[in-house]
């Protein structure tokens, strides 16, 4: 049985962010963003943050384990600067607000039916046990102590409905008011009179950036003792999170959206291609694996991600890659004219149109994901739709389709900076197979980034490979959804700081989150003078 009857409490309102859209084309390729130190100022304050979708499912399952409950799909939430976590985009609409309320009744009615894995009592106790159990749930689901003020309106709450409708109905409602509440659907962090954040918030800090989900029982043990109110603390257990296989999660979250791996999902082939559903899933499997193990287990650093000749092939993949297909995923060496990431099949072929490949897209990937060079939108009434050859011309490659599409005095403006970019790649096609001609005709995958004239994609991933731009572009990715894409992700200090040592540890991304979680203008704990 339901109870869909909503139980008191308010919601409190997401922060509010105007966005602006821009038009035309406003990038440049030079340094993404300054690390001059100069005044550092006070150390930035969080803004109220509502969970991402990602990180509400990973609180659920923590505070939930073994709930096999369909949670609804969750609007989608706009994604600025590439990451679903920016706080000024995380408003609650409407329908989201509805689509909690959906997930909170379902958990709760779930939780209801197998109460004695969840209760710290006998329900037989009645109110004491409602109360035990708030005690021991409602801490963990809000990721901190509760006020008197809180405790009090939960408890009014079970006994209300205790008295009206016994503990099974009171249990479900009170659960579902806690997973409906603000302190658990938001971060809330308070300041104290000496400007730093307390223990409990230090903790979420932790573990929503190397985790995504919530702090774990020795992290909570961790901010009772007061542990994280020093920097060794704090270096204590972010060594000790970074060890868990959770730091894999929160790795990934970040991978996943820095690198668009979600793209693959929405790309369309010709049916000769055999782009199923088999394939699309080992596609995306490569890629994961491949980060999972060369990128993050490994150690790997960036020049790894860029350069490496090792990657994860399967029965599905080989015949693309040119290589004998392995019984089962195999960790293989690619053929010679293949390193890195942008070179396997996983990013080529989500970003190839149905019929040919994009250097629009894999050029703008580059310069969005990896130099930091913001584009705007085309301008309105810009004829988008694929180059194609012209019959009166003859056999055109793919580049040269290209070039005459966006030749205009509107389009070059942008495609001047692209092309040039993307025409790396022309020697792969749609899918990320090598070939050795386009329609008949040579291959030109000359490029040039900036005024540097490099040789195919071998050429552009050793010079992205060497740049100091790519490694501040990526602390400035890592910044910005560390710090949910806030104007504390500009904080010359910090920025100044991670870059340092990111450099100094020869790009390891691994060391790049410890870095970010060690500083104290992150987790606002500074070392005593």
């Amino acid at each position: 049985m339901r109870h869909d009857r909503t139980p008191t409490g308010r919601w409190a309102a997401a922060t509010a962010g105007a966005l602006i859209a821009l038009g035309g084309c406003w990038g440049s390729i030079g340094d993404p963003g300054s690390t001059d130190e100069g005044q550092c100022g006070a150390v930035p304050v969080p803004p109220i943050k509502r969970l991402s979708h990602v990180e509400y499912v990973n609180t659920v399952r923590a505070l939930l384990p073994d709930i096999d409950v369909a949670l609804p799909e969750l609007a989608l939430d706009p994604t600025p600067h590439g990451f679903d976590n920016d706080a000024d985009a995380l408003r609650a609409s409407p329908l989201l607000v509805d689509q909690y309320s959906v997930a909170a009744n379902r958990l709760a009615e779930r939780v209801r039916e197998r109460q004695g894995e969840y209760l710290p009592c006998d329900a037989a106790e009645g109110a004491a046990c409602g109360h035990a159990f708030i005690d021991a749930f409602a801490p963990r689901a809000y990721r901190r102590p509760l006020t008197t003020e809180e405790r009090a309106e939960l408890v009014a709450t079970f006994d209300a409905y205790l008295a009206q409708d016994g503990f099974d109905v009171a249990l479900e409602l009170t659960l579902q008011q806690i997973l409906q509440a603000p302190q658990f659907l938001y971060r809330i962090e308070t300041v104290g009179p000496d400007g730093r954040p307390g223990p409990y918030d230090v903790a979420s800090r932790l573990s929503y950036l190397l985790w995504s989900t919530m702090p774990d029982d020795a992290l909570f043990a961790a901010a009772a003792d007061n542990r994280l109110g020093t920097p060794a603390g704090i270096e204590a257990e972010v060594d000790r999170m970074l060890a868990d296989p959770r730091a894999l999660d929160g790795f990934m979250n970040f991978a996943q959206q820095w690198l668009g791996l979600a793209r693959l999902d929405r790309v369309s082939k010709l049916p000769e291609d055999g782009l199923d559903d088999t394939l699309r899933a080992a596609l995306a499997e490569e890629a994961r694996r491949f980060l999972t193990d060369i990128v993050f287990a490994s150690g790997g650093t960036l020049d790894d991600l860029l350069t490496s000749r090792e990657a994860w092939v399967s029965p599905e993949t080989a015949a693309f890659y040119g290589l004998p297909a392995p019984a089962d995923w195999q960790r293989m060496e690619l053929p010679d004219d293949r390193r890195g990431f942008l070179m396997q099949l996983q990013f080529l072929a989500a970003h190839g149109h149905p019929n040919n490949p994009s250097p629009v897209l894999r050029g703008l990937f580059v310069l969005q994901r990896l130099l930091c060079v913001e584009l705007g939108s085309p301008p309105a009434g810009v004829d988008m739709s694929i180059p194609e050859g012209d019959p009166d011309m003859g056999p055109t490659t793919n580049r040269q389709n290209y070039d005459r599409a966006t030749s205009g005095e509107v389009c070059s403006q942008c495609h001047v900076v692209i092309n040039p970019v993307g025409f790396a790649f022309e020697h792969f096609d749609t899918m990320g197979r090598w070939r050795d001609q386009d329609n008949g005709l040579p291959i030109d995958d000359s490029a040039a980034v900036s005024g540097t004239t490099l040789d195919g994609a071998g050429g552009l991933v050793d010079f992205l490979a060497a740049s100091e731009q790519v490694d501040r572009c990526v602390t400035r990715k890592h910044m910005y959804y560390a710090l949910a894409g806030t104007e504390a992700a500009e904080d010359p200090c910090l920025t100044a700081d991670v870059a340092a040592d990111f450099a100094a540890s020869g790009g390891s991304l691994r060391e790049l989150m410890r870095s970010i979680a060690l500083h104290a203008r992150f987790n606002g704990i500074p070392e005593v003078p």
